[in-house]
């Protein structure tokens, strides 16, 4: 028995200090994490039920409503939009494309396959936007998962993982600005009565889980 013990503890030792990364099994974990959370709410609008937080949300948000407010969700609904962002990827890709061909393939496949899986999944869904309140801005198609949420965070997270790169100084300032763009592009579709929170969940979480997916072959062809 002490012979077996004293075996089995330099065992671990070794394990904990050479094999176990946490980074990487973080990352694993919000990669899957966040895949799983999308798989969720994909059942839940598939099999028509609905969610407990989508109504108050939405009537909370209408009941404080401002010009200010609905005025600056527009705003940050056309900058902020898939095509728009689409524009500016195409353009660093471009760019990129010129010294770093796999980063500038990297930023194209990150957000142009979540804006692809966008259509893909707002057709097989086929959810009608929120008829809870009046649209405050034209919102024509289906409305699961959310193109704005989906176009924000890939564009976000895929940027921010090539500034952890090649400029790793500036990650810090990456990450902040590419939160608070996600987030406030979210929240403005929240704002304009055009999507149901969950649609905006949905999007977050496939967009995180597609583009840590493509970051994990991209990762791969580096080394």
């Amino acid at each position: 028995m002490r012979h077996n013990v004293s075996v089995v503890i330099p065992y671990f030792r070794r394990l904990n200090l050479r094999r176990l990364n946490v980074s990487l099994l973080a990352y694993w974990g919000c990669l899957l994490g966040t895949l799983y959370l999308f798989a969720e709410l994909a059942g839940e609008v598939y099999e028509r039920e609905g969610f407990f937080f989508d109504a108050p949300v939405l009537d909370a948000l209408a009941a404080h409503q401002t010009a200010w407010l609905v005025g600056a969700a527009r705003t940050l609904s056309t900058v902020a939009s898939p095509l728009a962002l689409g524009s500016l990827a195409a353009a660093l890709a471009l760019y990129l494309g010129f010294r770093h061909r796999r980063a500038a393939v990297f930023l194209g496949g990150g957000f142009g396959g979540a804006m692809l899986l966008n259509l893909l999944f707002k057709l097989l869904f086929a959810r009608v936007r929120p008829a809870l309140f009046g649209q405050l801005t034209p919102a024509p198609g289906f409305s699961f998962p959310s193109g704005h949420a989906m176009g924000s965070a890939a564009f976000s997270l895929t940027v921010y993982l090539l500034v952890r790169e090649f400029a790793p100084h500036r990650r810090a300032l990456a990450a902040a600005l590419g939160v608070l763009l996600t987030l406030a592009v979210g929240l403005s579709r929240l704002v304009l009565q055009v999507h149901y929170p969950s649609d905006v969940l949905a999007g977050w979480a496939l967009s995180a889980a597609w583009v840590l997916g493509v970051n994990v072959w991209y990762a791969h062809t580096r080394r």
